[in-house]
């Protein structure tokens, strides 16, 4: 299972910030955080049991909740959180592109399955 340190990582790569000048692991781990939240609203099911507690607010150490084949999104989520806060004038349509792909990646296979069950 990946850590949000191991994702966070990841996508400094495609914002081209390995140096970590331009962003902080604290403002990408923020980001990733605001994910998780909207993650829990729009797929429940990867965090059953869990919905009467407060949604914990992870650390950069903390196993990403949410499975294997969804993290990319959540990479595309962080990636368009950040581009946003660079240039929110100029890259409007690349971090709509990013913020969208993360929502209907999540909820694409969720509504497949419902229909079909």
């Amino acid at each position: 299972m990946a850590t949000f340190q191991s994702i966070i990582d990841s996508t400094r790569v495609f914002l081209q910030d390995d140096a970590k000048t331009r962003y902080t692991d604290a403002q990408l781990l923020d980001y990733a955080n605001e994910a998780i939240g909207i993650s829990r609203s729009l797929r429940p099911d990867f965090f059953l049991g869990s919905h009467k507690t407060a949604l914990a607010t992870y650390t950069l150490t903390d196993n990403v909740p949410i499975p294997l084949e969804y993290q990319s999104y959540l990479k595309d989520y962080i990636m368009g959180r950040a581009e946003f806060r660079d240039d929110e004038y100029s890259q409007d349509g690349r971090v709509a592109s990013l913020l969208a792909r993360y929502k209907q990646g999540l909820i694409a296979k969720w509504v497949h399955i419902q229909i079909f069950m």
